[in-house]
């Protein structure tokens, strides 16, 4: 009989992780799976138990949570001083789920059955480097206005999801560019080097961001590649278009966007900022950034 380590993020989501919990619970123990649940009681909770905890007689961890709780499920694995890994696997229960939208378990009963079934997957995890700081990205890491329309997220919770989309209207109104160069190795490990303003810079592993936002169509999570997509300074009117693009993926297309698959990154600036990492404010640049191919395995 296998076991799974059930990791519940009480607070994600406005409290739906508790609400699923028993749901979750019944069907698993239905399925002949042991269960051990460990609640998460702080911030970095869930990073410091996968750091620590003997996983070595796990099927796997599965976090009911959203993309904050897996971010810190795969830096606890990543961190291990004893390069012990489980296989990961996500119940959705946060607010933008950018994972379970691009594996197709937005779903309770689709996400139940999915770990039932226990296909695996090796995925591709980036490191992060900014100063004497380490982070591991899944999903994104983002700088310039992406970063801060985050921070300043968190002080317009009570506006719900659409204070992303608010924020960056105002952005875009009050429009500050970003001095930056950029340095990356595309697929074919060529060199390129950019000196210019932009709006913003996000690395994606996934499809989606946000709310559903395809900020990144061709994004693959285990084809040894990190997806940049790159926005130029432009008039405030083009980058309100733009935004518009942003649901269907078709922002790559413009003029004012440079989209490519690379596997090394490094941006430097001449004034310190932070940066969003899987909706996380963490880290600042200067940075570098480095795609492990099929780092982890998650189920799917």
């Amino acid at each position: 009989m296998h076991t799974v380590l059930l990791i519940v993020n009480p607070i994600s989501g406005k409290k739906a992780a508790k609400k699923i919990l028993p749901t979750v619970v019944s069907e698993f123990e239905k399925n002949q799976l042991q269960i051990k649940i460990i609640e998460s009681e702080y911030k970095g909770h869930i990073e410091s138990i996968l750091n620590t905890y003997s996983i070595e007689d796990y099927y796997c961890c599965c976090i009911i949570g959203g993309d904050g709780s897996f971010h810190e499920a795969v830096n606890g694995l990543m961190k291990r001083s004893d390069n012990l890994k489980v296989p990961l696997c996500l119940v959705p229960a946060g607010s933008g789920n950018s994972l379970a939208r691009d594996l197709g378990i937005l779903d309770l009963k689709i996400a139940i059955n999915s770990i039932i079934n226990g296909k695996k997957l090796s995925v591709d995890i980036s490191k992060i480097d900014c100063g004497n700081q380490r982070i591991y990205t899944f999903n994104i890491a983002g700088w310039g206005m992406v970063a801060t329309v985050g921070i300043n997220a968190e002080r317009f919770r009570w506006l719900g999801t659409s204070r992303y989309t608010i924020l960056s209207i105002f952005e875009i109104i009050f429009k500050k560019t970003n001095s930056a160069n950029i340095v990356y190795y595309d697929k074919d490990n060529k060199k390129h080097e950019l000196n210019d303003n932009f709006m913003f810079a996000v690395l994606c592993n996934t499809i989606h961001t946000g709310k559903g936002m395809k900020i990144a169509p061709k994004a693959k999570l285990n084809d040894g590649l990190i997806d940049l997509v790159l926005i130029k300074d432009a008039s405030r009117l083009k980058l309100l278009r733009l935004m518009s693009k942003l649901f269907s993926g078709k922002h790559i297309y413009d003029d004012i966007v440079e989209y490519v698959q690379l596997s090394k990154f490094e941006l430097k600036t001449h004034v310190t900022s932070q940066l969003n990492i899987d909706g996380e404010i963490k880290g600042s640049a200067p940075f570098e950034l480095s795609v492990i191919p099929q780092a982890i395995e998650i189920i799917i």
